[in-house]
């Protein structure tokens, strides 16, 4: 018997008994059988990655800004505000149409306020004031969207062949034909609180939704508290009511900027369960004049229940980064081997 035709419930055994991210990716490139095998225990070990601009000698005016997503894909926006999806997993990449001219003007202020996702259908790019568009490989134009707020999309999600976009309302929008497929209204509790106090983020699985609020007291670090609302996505649930929910169980939610996903929380990619892992940054003056001006990028991890060894609400800062240039903002992308945009690549 060859080393590739080891039993795969033997395979399997051993690769739970590596502990070492390095071990197991030397371990799954034995072959074929091996990979295969283990493949179930590399996915359990993955957490999402940090994609943030951090410094280094390389010249800032040829490195692109990058967005990340959960599908392995990233945006990069160069200085002559060309967009283009890359694959950094695998490699892939592809042109979009040239940006049309809502894209133009201050460009770091331009993408502060961008929210974007993919599909194998196509890219979906908001801008706040501008409104929502589609755009594909081999497009002429951005197509803009009809019957999504052109004010306030703070966040574009794609799952199972639909479109989420988050206003305060939830937009569902058939990924192939963009036509509007749903509106869904924000829970009372949300409606009556000033929008400058909510830091909301619309959360999509396919079978359900959940709206994630942290304060903006520095993340509820100073007592506030995270809430989560949920609402059925399961087939033949017409139900559009939102019910605040004590937990999400053995999953962690990550939010950044552009979006929310979530990821399950177990002994082997060490994350917490029943929390928020949110990365933000902003500039912070360092002078009396306003002149010294630093970036700063912070991660968090918040607990959404009370830990029952203390009896408190959990909360924890993870990352605390300061540098001068501030321009990116960080995001978070879930490493993925695979590409399935053969469609529109």
């Amino acid at each position: 018997m060859s080393w590739s035709e080891l039993p795969a419930d033997l395979i399997a055994a051993i690769a739970g008994r590596l502990t070492e991210l390095a071990d197991l990716s030397r371990f799954r490139s034995v072959c074929l059988s091996w990979r295969s095998a283990s493949a179930e225990h590399a996915a359990r070990r993955r957490v999402p990655l940090l994609l943030g601009r951090f410094p280094c000698a390389l010249s800032t005016r040829d490195r692109p800004y990058l967005f990340a997503s959960n599908h392995g894909w990233m945006l990069a926006v160069k200085s002559n505000l060309s967009l283009t999806p890359v694959h950094p997993f695998v490699g892939d990449s592809a042109n979009l149409p040239m940006v049309p001219g809502w894209f133009h003007g201050d460009i770091e202020e331009r993408l502060g306020d961008m929210a974007w996702d993919w599909s194998p259908h196509g890219v979906m790019v908001s801008m706040p004031y501008m409104g929502a568009f589609f755009g594909r490989p081999g497009d002429i134009s951005w197509r803009p969207i009809v019957g999504c707020s052109s004010t306030g999309v703070t966040s574009v999600n794609y799952c199972d062949g639909a479109f989420f976009l988050f206003d305060g309302k939830v937009t569902v929008l058939d990924a192939g034909t963009l036509a509007v497929a749903a509106v869904i209204e924000p829970p009372h509790a949300l409606e009556a609180v000033p929008s400058w106090l909510l830091e909301v983020s619309l959360v999509v699985s396919p079978d359900e939704l959940l709206l994630v609020w942290t304060p903006l007291s520095d993340w509820g670090l100073n007592g506030g508290r995270v809430r989560v609302f949920r609402t059925s996505r399961a087939a033949g649930d017409r139900s559009t009511s939102w019910s605040e929910v004590d937990g999400i169980g053995d999953r962690a939610v990550f939010v950044d900027h552009l979006r929310a996903f979530w990821v399950e929380a177990n002994a082997l990619n060490g994350l917490r369960g029943n929390s928020v892992y949110i990365t933000r940054s902003y500039e912070e003056g360092h002078d009396d004049y306003g002149i010294n001006v630093r970036g700063r990028y912070t991660v968090a991890v918040l607990g959404i229940a009370d830990d029952p060894a203390t009896g408190y609400l959990s909360s924890e800062k993870l990352v605390r980064v300061w540098w001068n240039n501030f321009w990116q903002w960080p995001s978070w992308s879930w490493p993925s081997p695979h590409s399935i945009a053969s469609s529109w690549i």
